[in-house]
Protein backbone atom coordinates (compact mmCIF):
# COMPACT_ATOMS: atom_id res chain seq x y z
CA UNK A 1 0.00 0.00 0.00
CA UNK A 2 1.27 3.48 -0.89
CA UNK A 3 0.25 6.75 0.70
CA UNK A 4 -3.32 7.13 1.80
CA UNK A 5 -5.29 9.11 -0.77
CA UNK A 6 -6.00 12.67 0.35
CA UNK A 7 -9.67 13.19 1.14
CA UNK A 8 -11.79 16.09 -0.05
CA UNK A 9 -15.34 17.13 0.79
CA UNK A 10 -17.11 19.09 -1.95
CA UNK A 11 -20.06 21.24 -0.79
CA UNK A 12 -22.26 22.56 -3.60
CA UNK A 13 -26.05 22.63 -4.01
CA UNK A 14 -25.66 22.10 -7.78
CA UNK A 15 -25.75 18.34 -8.45
CA UNK A 16 -24.01 18.67 -11.82
CA UNK A 17 -21.08 20.63 -10.32
CA UNK A 18 -20.79 18.06 -7.52
CA UNK A 19 -20.64 15.25 -10.06
CA UNK A 20 -18.07 16.98 -12.28
CA UNK A 21 -15.82 17.86 -9.34
CA UNK A 22 -16.11 14.38 -7.86
CA UNK A 23 -15.24 12.78 -11.19
CA UNK A 24 -12.26 15.06 -11.88
CA UNK A 25 -10.80 14.80 -8.38
CA UNK A 26 -11.23 11.01 -8.19
CA UNK A 27 -9.49 10.71 -11.56
CA UNK A 28 -6.57 12.56 -9.94
CA UNK A 29 -6.40 10.07 -7.10
CA UNK A 30 -8.33 11.88 -4.38
CA UNK A 31 -11.04 10.41 -2.17
CA UNK A 32 -14.13 12.57 -2.59
CA UNK A 33 -17.31 12.98 -0.58
CA UNK A 34 -19.83 15.39 -2.15
CA UNK A 35 -22.65 17.00 -0.19
CA UNK A 36 -25.33 19.57 -1.00
CA UNK A 37 -25.39 21.76 2.13
CA UNK A 38 -23.62 22.96 5.24
CA UNK A 39 -25.87 20.69 7.27
CA UNK A 40 -24.74 17.63 5.31
CA UNK A 41 -21.12 18.82 5.65
CA UNK A 42 -21.47 18.91 9.45
CA UNK A 43 -22.80 15.34 9.37
CA UNK A 44 -19.79 14.10 7.37
CA UNK A 45 -17.37 16.06 9.58
CA UNK A 46 -18.72 14.26 12.64
CA UNK A 47 -17.00 11.06 11.46
CA UNK A 48 -14.39 12.23 8.94
CA UNK A 49 -11.75 14.95 8.95
CA UNK A 50 -10.87 15.69 5.31
CA UNK A 51 -7.61 17.12 3.95
CA UNK A 52 -9.55 19.82 2.09
CA UNK A 53 -13.06 21.27 1.91
CA UNK A 54 -14.25 22.85 -1.36
CA UNK A 55 -17.14 25.19 -0.65
CA UNK A 56 -19.55 26.88 -3.03
CA UNK A 57 -20.34 30.45 -1.99
CA UNK A 58 -23.94 30.76 -3.19
CA UNK A 59 -26.17 28.10 -1.65
CA UNK A 60 -29.71 28.25 -0.31
CA UNK A 61 -29.88 28.40 3.46
CA UNK A 62 -26.40 28.67 4.91
CA UNK A 63 -24.04 30.16 2.30
CA UNK A 64 -20.41 29.16 1.82
CA UNK A 65 -19.02 32.23 3.58
CA UNK A 66 -21.07 31.50 6.68
CA UNK A 67 -19.94 27.85 6.64
CA UNK A 68 -16.30 28.91 6.13
CA UNK A 69 -16.52 31.29 9.09
CA UNK A 70 -17.89 28.56 11.36
CA UNK A 71 -15.23 26.05 10.19
CA UNK A 72 -12.50 28.58 11.06
CA UNK A 73 -14.07 29.26 14.48
CA UNK A 74 -14.26 25.59 15.47
CA UNK A 75 -11.03 24.11 16.97
CA UNK A 76 -11.84 20.73 15.39
CA UNK A 77 -12.00 22.12 11.85
CA UNK A 78 -9.97 25.34 11.94
CA UNK A 79 -6.89 23.75 10.38
CA UNK A 80 -8.69 22.12 7.42
CA UNK A 81 -7.86 24.13 4.28
CA UNK A 82 -10.93 25.57 2.55
CA UNK A 83 -11.20 26.45 -1.14
CA UNK A 84 -14.13 28.68 -2.10
CA UNK A 85 -15.80 28.49 -5.52
CA UNK A 86 -18.28 30.97 -6.93
CA UNK A 87 -19.91 31.98 -10.21
CA UNK A 88 -19.16 35.62 -9.34
CA UNK A 89 -16.05 36.89 -11.10
CA UNK A 90 -15.73 40.22 -9.23
CA UNK A 91 -12.55 40.65 -7.18
CA UNK A 92 -14.50 41.46 -4.03
CA UNK A 93 -15.61 37.81 -3.77
CA UNK A 94 -12.03 36.57 -3.77
CA UNK A 95 -11.10 39.16 -1.13
CA UNK A 96 -13.96 38.03 1.11
CA UNK A 97 -12.90 34.38 0.71
CA UNK A 98 -9.31 35.14 1.69
CA UNK A 99 -10.40 37.40 4.56
CA UNK A 100 -12.52 34.56 5.94
CA UNK A 101 -9.52 32.25 5.95
CA UNK A 102 -9.96 30.33 2.69
CA UNK A 103 -6.62 29.26 1.20
CA UNK A 104 -7.85 29.43 -2.38
CA UNK A 105 -10.68 30.90 -4.46
CA UNK A 106 -11.89 29.78 -7.87
CA UNK A 107 -14.50 31.09 -10.27
CA UNK A 108 -17.08 28.90 -12.06
CA UNK A 109 -17.16 27.76 -14.76
CA UNK A 110 -13.70 26.26 -14.33
CA UNK A 111 -11.56 23.97 -16.42
CA UNK A 112 -11.28 20.52 -14.79
CA UNK A 113 -7.47 20.58 -15.07
CA UNK A 114 -7.35 24.00 -13.39
CA UNK A 115 -9.41 22.56 -10.52
CA UNK A 116 -7.07 19.57 -10.18
CA UNK A 117 -3.98 21.80 -10.32
CA UNK A 118 -5.28 24.15 -7.60
CA UNK A 119 -6.22 21.24 -5.34
CA UNK A 120 -2.84 19.56 -5.85
CA UNK A 121 -1.11 22.87 -5.05
CA UNK A 122 -3.06 23.26 -1.79
CA UNK A 123 -2.55 19.66 -0.69
CA UNK A 124 1.08 19.59 -1.73
CA UNK A 125 1.99 22.73 0.19
CA UNK A 126 2.80 23.16 3.85
CA UNK A 127 -0.02 22.19 6.16
CA UNK A 128 -2.43 24.93 7.02
CA UNK A 129 -2.80 25.70 10.70
CA UNK A 130 -5.24 27.67 12.82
Amino acid sequence: MGDMAKSIIVVDDDKEIREIMTFVLMRHGFQVEAVASGQQLQRVLSFQVPDLIILDVMMPGEDGYHICRSLRANPLTCDIPVMMITAHAEDIYERISIDLGAVQHMTKPFHPLALAAKVQAILGSETYSC
